[in-house]
């Protein structure tokens, strides 16, 4: 047993926390923390505190880069969140929080890259705050029907480099699958682009053919749902994806997001301290 493993075993929260504390003090980063925050951070590698560090870094670097994301608040994507471009309507059979992600309502007129991309870390913020989704993690649907061009004219390299790092080793959340349906052919463009800055942990976990890969963690269903029904119980699902809930458009939870951000663990006043706002 190596010595990671055993910290997890023999060091209880408090232990992790301080010892966390010690990690961030030594790494002269200037933080002012909730111990909720920082179990995040402790949970999404697994109880491993060095690789919490290593996540840590890498946050706290991404939003000096990117400093709107220090600056979320409500009114920033409540447009967004009432357009029903997001639902988490349970969790699926294993304990993983459901995230919906239906694009099919994108429209460039009313929402930007932009606007998505932080309505979906306020999104991740959220649900991240929860307890039991730090140890169980995120099962994603993203729904890409009637795609454009136009669309996909948005990921600039710029936003391309931003969304990948969230999704891989920046933000703590752990995803259990990430699932695509109703991809046009324009979304093997959108991949295309993604590709290079993908790690090659997550390229070796892309799955086109759902019920050969039990590692996968990417994975494009095209209009078959069944596939998804191999993954994600459809007592969990809506009716859109031939689950047996309320369609998606009736899954109103913006009013839910606003009522208890103030109670998660990522307040803007966690970094400002760090941030210099």
């Amino acid at each position: 047993m190596n010595n990671n493993a055993k910290s997890r075993i023999l060091f209880n929260d408090n232990e992790l926390i301080s010892y966390f504390r010690v990690l961030i003090k030594e790494s002269n980063i200037d933080l002012s923390m909730s111990d909720e925050l920082l179990m995040c951070f402790i949970h999404a590698r697994k109880g491993d505190v060095h690789r919490a560090m290593k996540l840590l870094n890498n946050y706290v670097r991404m939003t000096k880069q990117y400093p709107k994301l220090a600056q979320l608040c409500p009114l920033r994507v409540k447009h967004v969140l009432d357009s029903h471009f997001f639902a988490s309507p349970h969790r699926e059979q294993n304990g993983c929080r459901i995230l919906l992600i239906n694009l099919r309502k994108w429209d460039l007129r009313i929402c930007s890259l932009e606007d998505i991309f932080l309505a979906l870390v306020f999104c991740f913020q959220r649900l991240v705050s929860e307890l039991e989704t730090q140890t169980n993690g995120i099962v994603l649907i993203l729904d890409v029907k009637d795609l454009s061009l136009n669309h996909v004219r948005q990921f600039t390299p710029y936003w391309v480099k931003i969304i990948a790092d969230i999704a891989q080793d920046v933000f703590p959340i752990r995803f259990q699958g990430i699932h695509v349906v109703n991809e046009p052919r324009i979304m093997k463009v959108l991949v295309a682009i993604f590709w290079p800055f993908l790690s090659n942990k997550i390229r070796s976990r892309v799955s086109l053919l759902t019920f050969c890969f039990t590692v996968a963690i990417l994975f494009f269903h095209g209009q078959c749902f069944a596939t998804v029904h191999h993954h994600v119980d459809p007592a969990c699902l809506p009716n859109d994806y031939n689950g047996c809930m309320k369609s998606m458009d009736t899954m109103r939870f913006s009013s839910i997001f606003f009522e208890i951000f103030k109670c998660t663990c990522f307040s803007r006043a966690f970094l400002t301290k760090t941030i210099g706002f």
